[in-house]
């Protein structure tokens, strides 16, 4: 199974841009899609599951944290995850009989001085990663393997984030799960913060990292795209 991970950083499908990533999608042919940070308009045809539109910010209404795309149907949805968690930041569904867990999890400053300016530095970066702990540990043992992946706004191994936070979110994960993604490095020779964890019995591989600047030097994006391999 084919899979991309991509944060489009609200581009338009009639910018150049937007333009650009609808035929690399297209050339891609993958089976399942986890896009972050997208409109409306850049989500393909197919079967489609988005996050509430409310992540707490206003927006011009075709904005969606998370969303995640499949050629098939899903089942078993899940659009709430966990109540601590941060609105408009997940969708789960299942597909070709794995589960896909789309998050894109609170950079550091995520009001804190933008949007509602009612938290500290990494707050609801931490309530979210207690709230997937929690999701997570409830289908670790479920009928279908798990497959978590998105903008998890962390840098694997650990860099400049402080220990506790780099901890919360390693505790997300049971100790036999793969991050196929730790290590990896994008165009600016930084670790990667889009990620894909996955659980024993599933491996993920990755095949291409789609740089964030076209080869006619058309910026894509703020975060490179992870094409990944689930077997």
């Amino acid at each position: 199974m084919k899979c991309l991970n991509w944060n489009l950083e609200w581009k338009k499908p009639k910018s150049k841009a937007g333009k650009w990533i609808s035929r690399k999608f297209d050339a891609l042919d993958p089976d399942v899609a986890c896009l972050t940070e997208t409109t409306e308009g850049m989500i393909p045809a197919g079967e489609v599951l988005k996050a509430d539109p409310d992540y707490g910010y206003s927006q011009p209404g075709d904005r969606r944290k998370v969303t995640l795309w499949s050629k098939s149907p899903w089942t078993e949805i899940d659009l709430v995850g966990d109540d601590e968690l941060p609105s408009g930041r997940f969708a789960s569904g299942v597909s070709g009989g794995i589960r896909f867990i789309g998050v894109c999890i609170p950079w550091r400053a995520a009001h804190v001085s933008t949007g509602r300016k009612d938290r500290k530095a990494w707050e609801d970066h931490l309530a979210y990663c207690r709230g997937l702990a929690r999701i997570v540990d409830k289908n670790a043992e479920g009928e279908f393997p798990l497959c978590i992946l998105g903008d998890y706004n962390q840098r694997i191994p650990r860099t400049r984030q402080p220990e506790y936070v780099a901890e919360a979110l390693a505790a997300c994960f049971p100790p036999d799960f793969t991050i196929s993604t730790a290590g990896l490095k994008d165009d600016d020779d930084k670790p990667l913060i889009d990620h894909c964890a996955t659980s024993p019995g599933l491996s993920a591989r990755v095949t291409e990292i789609i740089p964030k600047t076209s080869p006619e030097g058309t910026k894509l994006s703020d975060h490179v795209g992870i094409v990944l391999t689930l077997s």
